[in-house]
């Protein structure tokens, strides 16, 4: 069992097949579509990108329509068809929104995307497939799949560039949730010597493990930040193009505790319209992950730090270690 497992995690493309599985029951039920459809800043980005980068008469294809949204919105900006293709049962509540909306020009089809062919060539490949990690629900895979058999010569995927950030933050010290023996106590008592303890360490997980990032906890990012991964998937010849070991290196430009190094991504449909997962930047549906640290820095320190991405589907197992 334990040797299937670590196989499983050794292949991109298992570990692509399970989250096909998984995404068609994470994504099965109105309250998961009720929070995406209640973020605001992810539906107007969408909505502008798209009534300026869907023309009149293109042909598009909506991966993982979900509840139709997108591809509602492609048919009111001037598509002349669209195919929205979506694996779950779900898609019978996005074919009825189309009815209800008097909408007749989306064609629903359920199956995986890599198993659909239009019977013409398309303009537009229209997604939102982007997992908190950006890569955890197949977007590469799927979308460069699509590019390579069904988008025309001069198409386009939207949206198709991308930037991953791994960055050491501080938080709000309202906010900060410190290591056992640096939090600071009343009535003079010390925990400090509990770094050393043999006890402790008995019950220490370790320095680097994964935590989620409330919002509103980041106060700041150490020195300027600068992606790991930008790509682009009209010129990405293949997944296994994307680098998978990085080092992040940043200067303090003021003294400050370094809480870890938090996961975001930016996504760009044109020189005008992007969206951001950044913590500093307004709340949307999807959340950070942060790979803890808890270490003060003084002004003018370097902190450097090796990032490793595993496998880009399972967030899991990238790791980020302070060098």
């Amino acid at each position: 069992m334990r040797r299937g497992a670590s196989a499983l995690a050794s292949s991109d493309r298992l570990m692509g097949l399970m989250y096909d599985l998984e995404n068609e029951t994470n994504f099965a039920g109105l309250s998961e579509h009720e929070e995406m459809l209640s973020d605001s800043v992810r539906v107007d980005a969408y909505y502008q990108a798209i009534c300026r980068n869907i023309e009149f008469g293109d042909v598009v294809v909506d991966v993982g329509t979900g509840t139709g949204l997108l591809a509602l919105m492609a048919s009111r900006a001037g598509a002349s068809k669209v195919y929205a293709v979506e694996h779950s049962d779900f898609i019978d509540v996005a074919r009825e929104l189309a009815a209800i909306n008097n909408i007749t020009n989306i064609e629903f089809i359920q199956a995986n995307s890599r198993e659909f062919t239009p019977p013409e060539n398309v303009d537009v490949v229209l997604h939102e497939q982007m997992g908190d990690e950006l890569f955890n629900e197949n977007m590469v895979e799927n979308l460069l799949d699509l590019r390579d058999r069904v988008l025309g010569p001069n198409g386009r995927i939207l949206p198709a560039q991308f930037r991953v950030f791994v960055e050491p933050v501080s938080f709000h010290e309202s906010m900060r949730v410190r290591r056992f023996w640096n939090i600071e106590l009343p009535a003079d008592l010390d925990l400090a010597p509990m770094e050393q303890s043999l006890v402790a360490a008995r019950f220490d997980h370790g320095r680097t493990e994964q935590l989620w990032v409330r919002p509103g906890s980041v106060a700041s990012t150490i020195g300027t930040p600068s992606p790991i991964l930008d790509f682009d998937l009209h010129t990405l010849p293949s997944i296994e193009a994307l680098a998978l070991d990085h080092v992040v290196e940043r200067t303090a430009t003021s003294e400050a505790i370094v809480d870890g190094f938090c996961v975001w991504f930016e996504a760009v449909f044109d020189d005008q319209i992007s969206l951001t997962t950044s913590p500093l930047a307004p709340v949307t549906s999807w959340g950070n992950r942060l790979f803890r640290l808890d270490e003060e820095v003084t002004e003018g320190e370097t902190i450097r730090c090796h990032v490793n991405m595993g496998q880009l589907v399972e967030p899991g197992t990238w790791t980020a270690e302070r060098l």
